[in-house]
């Protein structure tokens, strides 16, 4: 009896669809919301949400406090697992300063407290089909 490829791979797809959530949270409709949707993830450790938001290739730079090392740069898709990892139920950010360099893209400074650390961070999103997305982040550990 020969092996159908169709039957086999329905089980496989009923149990991918059955796994995934029902409903995805809607798309940021400014970046303010998207700054939103990002605290949540921290929030909630929503690994998930946090990728819906930051574009996997896009770039992630730190500033310690100390200066040492002065910049260490990663991919977004480095280290979006680890900020979900260690979730803080407290998180909590506010927009300092928003400027708009054309419709479909914004500069964001950002003050968020995290895990106890408060950090001052730069944000360049730009609007896409999926709604405002996370291109660039700098941040700065107070």
């Amino acid at each position: 009896m020969p092996l159908d490829p169709v039957r086999l791979a329905l089980p496989c797809l009923a149990a991918l669809l059955a796994a995934a959530p029902a409903t995805a949270a809607p798309a940021p409709a400014s970046p303010e919301a998207a700054l939103e949707a990002y605290v949540d993830g921290l929030r909630t450790g929503r690994v998930e949400r946090l990728q819906a938001l930051f574009l996997p290739d896009g770039q992630f730079c730190t500033l310690a406090a100390d200066r040492t090392p002065a910049v260490d740069c990663k991919r977004f898709a480095e280290v979006l697992g680890g900020w979900a990892a260690r979730p803080d139920p407290s998180a909590s950010g506010r927009v300092l300063d928003r400027h708009d360099a054309a419709p479909s893209m914004s500069a964001i400074t950002y003050e968020l407290h995290f895990g106890g650390d408060r950090y001052i961070d730069q944000f360049l999103l730009y609007r896409t089909d999926a709604g405002w997305r996370v291109v660039a982040k700098t941040t700065a550990v107070q």
